[in-house]
Formats: structure tokens, C-alpha cells, sequence
């Protein structure tokens, strides 16, 4: 078999030639039905609510990155009372010590034993 080129284009016997319509598949009016068109098949009507939503989240985001600007300004002791409790928050553990000392990290990778060695190049002179 001979070996496929990627930058070579190969074409079918008589890709040229244009294969007539049947007659159970041309249209009574002489048309090309849309299905026999070569124009690419169109897309079903998409959800409409997606673009509403997103636009949604982007209102409510800066709303309450506003509201936020505007306590910090006033120094209102609101906005410090969320900014300690965000921060308290955030310190937290994704995952609990817990849960990470329960994994077997060695079986996981792999594990075992690593051994490293040198190449004579890398031994030092003794």
C-alpha cells in the first residue's frame, strides 16, 4: 500500500461530474429540494434564556460590586464586617486535612520506591 502524504490532495474517479437528480427525489416544481442543496444544514433554534441569564449575573455582579464601593467609601463598618468575614472564609480548607491524610498518594501515582542514580559524568571525583 503506498504511504499517505499529508500535503498531497487525492481525489475520487469522475468527482467532477455532476450525477442528475432521480426522479422520486426531484421536486414536482423543478426545484432542488433544500435537503439536496449543498448549503450546510441549519442550526435548531437555540435556548433564549441563556443570553438573559448571563446578562442576569453581570447586573447582579456589579451591583454588589457597587454596593461594596460604596460601604468602603463611607468606611461603614458593614463593609468591614463582610471584608473580615470573606476573609475568614476564604483562610478555610477546600478539602479537610482530614480527607487529604486519607489518600494514598504513593498507589495513586503509581508509588513505590524512587530510586535516583548518576551517570559516571554526574559522579563526583573522589
Amino acid at each position: 500500500m503506498s504511504e499517505i502524504r499529508r500535503d498531497e490532495i487525492i481525489y475520487e474517479e469522475g468527482w467532477r461530474e455532476e450525477k442528475p437528480l432521480s426522479e422520486e427525489r426531484a421536486a414536482p416544481s423543478g426545484e432542488i429540494p433544500a435537503e439536496q442543496t449543498d448549503a450546510p444544514p441549519q442550526k435548531e433554534k437555540q435556548d433564549g434564556s441563556r443570553p438573559l441569564l448571563t446578562v442576569l449575573q453581570l447586573v447582579l455582579c456589579m451591583a454588589a460590586a457597587l454596593v461594596l464601593f460604596l460601604l468602603k467609601a463611607m468606611d461603614s463598618s458593614a463593609y468591614h464586617g463582610f471584608m473580615s468575614a470573606y476573609a475568614e472564609e476564604m483562610a478555610k480548607p477546600v478539602v479537610s486535612q482530614k480527607v487529604f491524610d486519607a489518600v494514598d498518594w504513593n498507589a495513586l501515582f503509581g508509588g513505590g520506591k524512587v530510586t535516583v542514580t548518576a551517570t559516571p559524568d554526574e559522579l563526583p571525583d573522589r
